[in-house]
Formats: structure tokens, C-alpha cells, sequence
């Protein structure tokens, strides 16, 4: 049966400053549109927890009480302690402790007033950046310190998070995939196929939404995994006539200037894609797909030439016929 000659369901709604879009595969619609709102309502959950743009969230409650002890909920103590661990995989490249950072950089309210305004920005706070490995852990009290002045953003890996949440409760009943703002994270491909089939974007330099679509730069089939996307070519605004974005260096607390305009990364787990994403932007090329390599780890870079590089790993998953691959 043709994929689209399937009973697929799609939900399209809006939750964590992005477009969300699920598919399920099901015969009884019904249960779909139920099951699928149930979906929504899981984001919406979690982006109340974990957003730090509302200053009731669980979230901003632990950064305002930084320098001493903060008892947790379950969810956040979990996305916390993989940011943790990522961060440390990564070196430090994703770091989870680089609030200040961002906000200083003008990213301090939501991207949506962000864009109302991309030549207003200035300078709102003194960053600081790479102080992962001082936050301090108690797993018996689910508890956690912040050292006084540090707080987290937690952005794409409680997206990522919650993405593959869905999938768990989905799967249960057919074959899935989440678009989280770009970000696909895929259960079994439906009947007859390898996976779900998928592609990265070819970045442009006109200004884009998240619901503008873009050249296909790559396609591929997503089968029980994530792939996650970091680039520098949506998320921008203007400081002082210079062009900035959200992806924080934490080596120097400033936009990362690197030669990567998107990174890409497959993996089982979608925390660790989006962790991996970043972290192989903030190193840039070279550097980006030498980590990649050594952890054997599927990625696809794309450079400010519009070159393509792909890792070892991710060539088995990337179409035969896609071409100008480095």
C-alpha cells in the first residue's frame, strides 16, 4: 500500500516556541484524534515544567533559587540529569548552564517577541557559561544545586525529551513520528517501508519561519530514532548591527562563531541527538566531524558554502542518489 493511501493521522499545534506535528498510523480514527490530543496535552505539560519563559514554571523557580538546594519533580530531575551527562560527552560544547549567556545576548523572552523586534536588542546581563560540572546532585532527595548566579536552559533537550515521550505512549498503538520545530523523532516506519521518510533542509539566507519550508538538502529513513537538527540560519536578531544567535559557545559565552551554518545527528536516544547537534555546530567543521567520528556517531553537517559532510556512520541511512556530499 502506498505510504499515503495509509489510515495516517496528523495533529498540527504549536507548544515550546515551535510547530509541532505528529503522525499516527491507525485504523480506528477515533482513537487517533483522541490519542494524538493526548500527544499535545503531554507537550503542553512539560513546556509549562520546564519553559524559561514564565516565570511559575518549575524551571525558572530553580534558576531564582540558585546558591542553594532545590528539591525537583521527576521529569525535570530526569531532562536535567541527561543535560548533565551530555554535557560532559561533549566536553562541554553542550551546556546546559549557559542562561546568562543567552540572555545576554538579546534571547530573553520568547523567539516570537524576539522577531518583533531583531534590531532592538542590547546586552541584558553579565554571561556565564561552562559551570556544568559545578552543579550538584543528590539522586536519593531528587534534589539539585545551582551555584549562585549560574541557570539552565534546557530548550532542545526537553523538546527532544518530550518528543520521544510521545513516541513511547504512541507506539503502543501503530507506527508514529514527531516534527518537533524540525526535529523528527520516529517509532516504527509504517507497513511496507524502512522507516519514515525524512529530510534535512538546504539553509537559505532569506528570513524563514518554522513553517516555511525549505530545499531538501538529504533524505533519509528515520526508523526508532531522532534526528536532530542545530543551526544558526532561524533563530537570529540583530545587536548592535551585528547578527546573533541562540547556540552559545561556552568556551568564550558568546553566539558561536563557527563555519557550520546546520548540524544535524542521528541517534536511538533524542537527547543525545539534540546534545550531539549542538555540540558539533559550536565545534565547526573540522573539529565537529572528528567527534562525530570517533564516537561513531551519524551526522550530516552542512558549511557556509552549502557543502555537505556526512560522518561514516550516517551514510548508511542517506539516500544513494543525493549528491555534493563531502
Amino acid at each position: 500500500m502506498d505510504l499515503y493511501e495509509q489510515p495516517l493521522h496528523r495533529h498540527d499545534f504549536r507548544a515550546m516556541g515551535s510547530a509541532i506535528s505528529v503522525w499516527l498510523r491507525l485504523d480506528d480514527a477515533a482513537l487517533a484524534v483522541d490519542l494524538l490530543r493526548q500527544a499535545q496535552n503531554f507537550f503542553a505539560a512539560v513546556e509549562t515544567r520546564m519553559t524559561r519563559f514564565d516565570p511559575a514554571s518549575e524551571l525558572s523557580q530553580l534558576n531564582r533559587h540558585s546558591g542553594r538546594w532545590s528539591p525537583l519533580s521527576r521529569p525535570l530531575w530526569q531532562v536535567i540529569q541527561r543535560a548533565l551527562e551530555l554535557a560532559k560527552a561533549t566536553d562541554g560544547l553542550f551546556d546546559p548552564t549557559t542562561l546568562t549567556a543567552v540572555v545576554a545576548a538579546g534571547y530573553d523572552r520568547t523567539f516570537a517577541a524576539v522577531q518583533r523586534t531583531r534590531s532592538e536588542h542590547g546586552a541584558t546581563a553579565e554571561a556565564s557559561t561552562g559551570c556544568w560540572d559545578a552543579v550538584l546532585c543528590d539522586p536519593e532527595r531528587h534534589a539539585l544545586y545551582l551555584p549562585a548566579g549560574i541557570g539552565l536552559d534546557l530548550g532542545g533537550i526537553a523538546k527532544g525529551f518530550t518528543a520521544e515521550q510521545v513516541v513511547n505512549f504512541l507506539c503502543q498503538w501503530g507506527p508514529c513520528l514527531v516534527d518537533a520545530g524540525g526535529d523528527l523523532t520516529a517509532g516504527d516506519g509504517p507497513p511496507g517501508y524502512p522507516g519514515w521518510p525524512v529530510a534535512i533542509a538546504m539553509p537559505t539566507t532569506t528570513e524563514m519561519t518554522d513553517e516555511d519550508e525549505s530545499p531538501t538538502a538529504l533524505t533519509l529513513w528515520l526508523n526508532n530514532a531522532t534526528l536532530a537538527t542545530s543551526g544558526t540560519d532561524y533563530r537570529w536578531w540583530l545587536q548592535a548591527g551585528q547578527r546573533l544567535h541562540h547556540l552559545i559557545d561556552p568556551r568564550t559565552g558568546r553566539p558561536a562563531e563557527s563555519d557550520i551554518v546546520t548540524a544535524s545527528v542521528l541517534c536511538a536516544d533524542a537527547c543525545c541527538a539534540e546534545a550531539w547537534a549542538t555540540a558539533t555546530l559550536v565545534a565547526g567543521v573540522t573539529d565537529g566531524m572528528a567527534r562525530l567520528a570517533t564516537r561513531q556517531l551519524a551526522g550530516a553537517v552542512i558549511d557556509q558554502n552549502q557543502q555537505i559532510h556526512l560522518s561514516a556512520a550516517m551514510h548508511r541511512y542517506v539516500a544513494a542518489d543525493d549528491i555534493a556530499i563531502q
